[in-house]
């Protein structure tokens, strides 16, 4: 029975009959459904096939195959479903994962608070502009349901929902250019939220002030008052920028217990579940607490997994995924062991244009934002990663059909 994955069979058997070991062909099975995936030939929902076509499709067996799909799952990319109708299915979270990637890149290559946040700054104020602009109905409805149940809920859940409006929003100006870019750099904010230099006092200030702040903004959205919302939202990115400039991360300081316990006991959904998770963000949390550099080792398999106490194949997920974000990199033979590489901003820009034309990007949404972009280079004066990263996305969808 013919199954909805056509791959090139040829090729397969090729990559099968190398001496690869099997976690490296899994990882070049999962690049192949990412790459479709965000290449928009499958959408959100479409059934990519059962365990054993998808196997047999690809010439690998069952083992590499379910590493496979692992790695997809810990990336947001596929889900499985189990039943009559199950299978391996498109999930919706493929932005996610490409605003992390994002995030990731310009954590790695230390990007500037003034820049941060100039560039997020007006990246909110274009959203706002469109959004407040033409608010649908059920927009309007999700906004005041969150604002009218806002204030019975505890701190947590308050700056939870004060997310979402703040989310709301950003979707509201229906661009999917928008909605990217800033979702990269509210990655950065959150991850910023995490491992915080604050005391508890500023910290936990930060977040009351995003929470008072942004029902003002809802409010005054719904008023149509862009004025005032304005001046709420510069609020917010007050917080924001204060938020990453004290962030370990950025600080390029040790990660300490201190700041990762406070964050998980206020917001336990920050906490990873999963232990691979848990080991992704260990290695990584290393790397930046100890300001290691591209070609730095991490230790062989043997050693991460003593130090981590878990399974090979929790171990194998974690590096994957790490892979994948161009973090890490395994290697064998001689130059066994896992070792640091500095991201490529190339494939992080090929991935934020296929999410892009995934999402149908259009020339009205790239215009206006490619107009606020040179501006702000113009007005900046010095090195500006964050805009010349951003200018190479636009560019490339630009020029591809």
């Amino acid at each position: 029975m013919a199954t909805k994955l056509q791959v090139e069979r040829r090729g397969a058997s090729e990559e099968a009959k190398r001496p690869l070991r099997r976690p490296r062909l899994a990882a070049h099975v999962a690049r192949t459904i990412e790459d479709r995936i965000l290449a928009g030939q499958w959408p959100i929902g479409f059934q990519i096939g059962r365990e054993a076509e998808l196997a047999i499709d690809f010439g690998v067996s069952r083992w590499t195959l379910r590493e496979a799909v692992r790695i997809l799952e810990a990336s947001g990319f596929v889900e499985t479903r189990k039943g009559g109708g199950g299978g391996l299915f498109v999930a919706s979270s493929a932005h996610d994962f490409v605003c992390k990637m994002v995030s990731n890149y310009f954590e790695f290559i230390h990007v500037g608070r003034d820049e941060f946040a100039a560039v997020t700054a007006a990246l909110a104020r274009q959203a706002l502009d469109l959004s407040v602009a033409q608010l649908t109905a059920a927009g309007r409805q999700d906004i005041q349901a969150r604002l009218d149940a806002i204030a019975a809920l505890p701190l947590a859940r308050q700056l939870e929902e004060a997310g979402a409006i703040h989310r709301a929003l950003i979707d509201g100006s229906d661009n999917p250019v928008l909605a990217l870019f800033l979702g990269a750099l509210m990655r950065i904010t959150s991850n910023a939220a995490i491992y915080s230099d604050l005391d508890d006092a500023e910290w936990y200030g930060a977040f009351a002030t995003v929470i008072d702040a942004t029902k003002s903004l809802g409010r005054s959205a719904l008023d149509g008052d862009l004025t005032s919302a304005h001046a709420a939202n510069d609020r917010v990115m007050e917080q924001y920028v204060l938020l990453f400039e004290n962030s370990q991360l950025h600080l390029r300081k040790s990660i300490t217990e201190t700041a990762t316990d406070r964050a998980y006991g206020f917001f336990p959904p920050s906490r990873p579940t999963k232990k691979a998770d848990h080991v992704e963000r260990a290695i990584r949390e290393m790397i930046f607490g100890q300001t290691l550099p591209p070609g730095a080792g991490l230790g062989s398999e043997a050693d991460l997994l003593d130090r981590f106490r878990v399974g090979r194949w929790v171990l194998r997920e974690a590096l994957r995924s790490l892979e994948q974000l161009g973090v890490v990199e395994m290697g064998w033979g001689w130059r066994s062991g896992l070792r640091v590489v500095a991201p490529d901003p190339a494939m992080v820009a090929q991935a934020c244009c296929r999410q892009l034309r995934r999402e149908r990007v259009r020339r009205r949404h790239l215009m206006p934002v490619a107009a606020m972009l040179r501006d702000l280079g113009r007005a900046e004066g010095g090195p500006t990663p964050i805009v010349d990263f951003f200018w190479k996305v636009l560019d490339e969808v630009q020029a591809q059909p």
